[in-house]
Formats: structure tokens, sequence, C-alpha cells
């Protein structure tokens, strides 16, 4: 049974962090008999901001520990549905406080205690929060900026991704005029992928766009759409 899901940038403007937030927001508000958990495993935190008091930097000791969340320490309170959510950790990870096996047990053990853990991994392998969270996920969203960058960086990794065994299972291309250069069309050539595997955000806000991710994370995990 799938249950990890992470969002990972393949440059460092490319939204994860807000896609993730949005996807489990959504998630959570349609799906209220669902417990869902946010983790930011990245060093930007701004996307959950106001959402919760716990981050990654203040959970780092029960981390540590391999022990579990004290009962209800990432919860978000008035939140529609049962959503909890983990922000980011701080610039702080380029001394290797956080080695990618404790983050990807972490969440492990996390998994077991919700139905569906959403992650925004950023988008620097050299990080263990980063790593980690890639290798504890089940299902990866590659997301691109409208540059080539993201695409040449992503084609650089790619053989890393395959050596290293994640899982990317959709490419999504985030704040993508419809009309522009990059159509689902030329993406899923370019990248060898099926089309229904593109996911493209218009605006950061587009629903219906952010539903059919919504959607492909339900109907992978649970074998059921949104609503």
């Amino acid at each position: 049974m799938k249950k990890i899901f992470t969002f990972h940038g393949e440059d460092s403007k490319c939204g994860s962090a807000w896609l993730a937030r949005r996807t489990a927001e959504m998630i959570a508000e349609k799906r209220r008999d669902l417990k869902v958990l946010l983790v930011h495993a990245s060093h930007s935190d701004s996307a959950a901001a106001g959402m919760t008091d716990t981050s990654m930097e203040s959970i780092r000791p029960y981390m540590a520990a391999g022990k579990a969340l004290p009962r209800g320490l990432a919860e978000r309170a008035g939140c529609r549905g049962d959503l909890s959510v983990i922000s980011g950790a701080g610039p702080s990870d380029r001394t290797g406080i956080f080695p990618p096996d404790q983050t990807e047990s972490f969440l492990r053990r996390a998994a077991a205690e919700y139905d569906l853990v959403i992650c925004d991994s950023g988008s620097e392998l050299a990080r263990g929060l980063s790593l980690g969270a890639l290798f504890a996920s089940d299902s990866i969203y590659s997301v691109f900026s409208e540059s080539e960058e993201s695409f040449s960086r992503f084609e650089w990794l790619r053989p890393l991704y395959e050596k290293l065994g994640l899982k990317i299972n959709g490419y999504v291309l985030d704040r993508f005029p419809k009309d522009g250069v990059y159509t689902e069309r030329i993406v899923s050539e370019l990248l060898g992928v099926g089309k229904d595997r593109v996911f493209m955000i218009p605006r950061a806000a587009a629903r219906p766009d952010l539903e059919r991710i919504a959607d492909d994370i339900l109907k992978d995990a649970f074998g059921t759409a949104l609503s």
C-alpha cells in the first residue's frame, strides 16, 4: 500500500513546497475520513507559515532517538479535515545533523500513524532531509519551473535517480502557461513518459489542475478518487 508521496523540485524556484501544501489541504478537506500528515522535509518553511509551531528542527531529538512523536504535537488547529503539519528545518543541515536514514525512518514510522503522508523534499539532493524523504517515498512527483534549467538539471540527475531507485511517478509543470512552449505533449515526448503522467499547473491556485494531482495520489494509495 502506497502511503508516502513526495514533491521534489528540479530547481529552487519551482514551487514544490506550495504544491505539497495545497495538495495535502485539498485531500484533507475533501476526504475527512483520512488522517493526513504534511511534512516539509526541506530547509524552507515559508509554505507552512502560520500553520504549525512544529518544525523538523524541533522534532530532531525524536528522530535521532527513533521515537514516535507525542500525540498532538504536529496537529494544526482549525484545519478543514484531519491535517497535521511539520514545517521545514531552516538552513542548518550543512553539517549533516539530519542523516538521510533518520529522516527515512521517521517518515516510515509516521506512515504507520497516518493514512497519508505528503512531503516537500525541496530541491537539494545533497541534504539529508531531502534525500531521506525521497528514499522513504512510495511515489515521487518531480516539479519543474518554466525554465530550460529545470529540464537540463533533471536530465543530468536522471541517471542518479535511477541508480538510487527513486520512484518518480509524475512530472508537474508549475505555473506554466497552457499556451506556452512546453505543452503536456511536448513534455511527455521530451521526458519519454505518458501524457497521463504530466500535470500542468498554470496558476498556483488552479483548483482543477490540483485536483488532478490529488486524484492521482488517492487512486494510487486507495484506488479511489477525490470526490
